[in-house]
């Protein structure tokens, strides 16, 4: 039996990868669809728009993906990219490598390639990636994005004027007991707050591109900048993306452990 299941699953595998191949040969072909669930509408360059109806539908160059309320897809890239839209997203399917992020929340993981870097643009800032998994999403203004990274790197480089980053500093061990104290034993809530203030204070620094490390989160409002460790509601948005496509986000990882092996 589990033989059994061996072999069916690397025919699917195999099946898979081989329609993926024929496709590339296709002209400015760049992905294709694996999952959606809802409306979802493809707008080529020339505005001519179709709806999504069947998995294994090509994508091809400047083709941009809009998912409508209570929508979701599934889409891989041949350049190692696969991608989940949440409801009312926006992704613009550039030349190889490349990619416009244009509204909505989008979950990225890329294979760990060598060579090319891959990039998506935003409103503010170019995200040069290699092997990374994150979220990108409009901020709670709605008038940048937000950036949360989950392992990996991401060099985040500005389309505009320096960036100016704000970053709250890390409490040591010692400061976070204190807080703890503190909070348990809050004469006022007054005393609280200056409390809060006065150990978790803010540095600014500014810098035309900086790399972002795991487990954080920035938010970009024009080129301001604010960093912040990663919350239990990113962690949250993580598992709703990654259960969306569980099993297709484990063969995708899978394959490419595989290739680098090789």
């Amino acid at each position: 039996m589990l033989n059994k299941r061996i072999i069916t699953f690397a025919v699917c595998v195999f099946l898979s990868l081989q329609s993926f191949s024929s496709m590339a040969g296709q002209s400015g072909f760049r992905g294709k669809v694996l999952k959606f669930n809802g409306d979802v509408e493809v707008i080529s360059d020339k505005g001519e728009s179709r709806i999504v109806k069947n998995t294994d539908e090509p994508l091809k160059e400047n083709d941009t993906i809009v998912t409508k309320e209570g929508a979701r897809i599934v889409v891989q890239f041949d350049d190692g990219a696969l991608s989940v839209l949440d409801e009312k997203s926006r992704l613009r399917v550039e030349k190889s490598s490349w990619f416009s992020y244009l509204g909505g929340k989008v979950y990225f993981t890329f294979k760990k390639v060598f060579g090319e870097s891959r990039h998506i643009k935003t409103r503010a800032a170019t995200l040069g990636i290699r092997g990374t998994t994150f979220i990108i999403s409009e901020n709670s203004n709605q008038d940048g994005e937000s950036v949360a990274l989950k392992e990996g790197l991401l060099q985040v480089e500005t389309t505009g004027p320096a960036f100016e980053i704000h970053k709250q500093k890390e409490l040591d061990e010692f400061e976070q007991f204190k807080l703890e104290q503190m909070q348990e034993r809050q004469a006022t809530q007054d005393e609280f707050e200056a409390y809060k203030k006065q150990i978790a204070k803010e540095f600014v620094e500014y810098q035309r591109e900086f790399t972002l490390q795991p487990n954080r989160v920035i938010s970009l409002s024009g080129y301001r900048v604010d960093e912040t460790a990663m919350t239990e509601a990113d962690e949250a948005d993580f598992e709703s993306f990654e259960s969306e496509a569980e099993d297709l986000i484990k063969n995708f990882r899978s394959r490419s452990k595989g290739l680098i092996a090789k």
